[in-house]
């Protein structure tokens, strides 16, 4: 697969993962935001790290871009949920901490896969 021709794929991939890991949470467990469930913690980080492990050793040029898509997709899904402007300053802050294991995740993978290129 020829990267420049399909450069969109991890864009629209992990904001659709973001998007729907949150707003499929918030489903199950009732709650209006993702993050206040405990299994966003136990079940969707990890989730999200595994694709963006995936994307950022597919895709390894500047790997944090995944996750910041994948942060526009939680975002996508909390204002979805009807929640107040007002707060959006804070769950900037939030999405930006909660985002951290994606971006060492994306990083990790990047590495990896530079090095096995070079081998």
């Amino acid at each position: 697969m020829d990267n420049r021709r399909h450069r969109y794929i991890p864009f629209i991939s992990s904001a659709a993962a973001g998007l729907l890991v949150c707003l499929v949470i918030s489903l199950v467990t009732g709650r209006k935001e993702a993050w206040d469930s405990e299994i966003y913690f136990s079940v969707g980080i990890p989730v999200m790290c595994g694709l963006i492990f995936a994307l950022g050793y597919r895709f390894p040029e500047r790997a944090w871009r995944w996750t910041l898509s994948m942060a526009v997709g939680q975002a996508i899904a909390m204002l979805s949920a009807g929640n107040s402007l007002s707060l959006w300053p804070l769950s900037i802050v939030a999405m930006t901490v909660l985002s951290v294991p994606q971006f060492v995740v994306g990083s990790v993978a990047s590495r990896l896969a530079t090095r096995k290129a070079r081998a």
